[in-house]
């Protein structure tokens, strides 16, 4: 369940979904949900893969620059609107459901 975006100037990337719950998802709230994520990273003018690397650094508890905090949250903003996209009118927003971004 993934979907592929490609800017000249960044690398192609696969946006996709995993946790407990991300099976229930259907085909077109995913291509929904991609559309919500990808919609923030272009407000941002931002690569989701920085994003993620930056997300991936904090996690590690790295310390990270002021760039990489606000790639951090550019991608909480990414990830909640894709996650709001997905679980749309589901009676629960208890889910596992993780976006993920990687290289093409």
């Amino acid at each position: 369940m993934s979907a592929v975006m490609s800017k000249p100037e960044t690398p192609a990337v696969v946006y996709s979904f995993e946790g407990a719950h991300a099976h229930l998802a259907t085909e077109k709230d995913i291509a929904f949900a991609i559309t919500q994520a990808k919609e923030v990273f272009e407000r941002n003018e931002v690569d989701p893969l920085a994003c993620a690397a930056a997300i991936a650094k904090m996690e590690g508890d790295e310390l990270l620059t002021r760039e990489e905090a606000l790639l951090c949250v550019i991608w909480d903003e990414a990830e909640e609107a894709a996650f709001k996209a997905l679980t749309i009118g589901w009676l629960s927003r208890d889910v596992d459901i993780i976006l993920k971004v990687t290289p093409a």
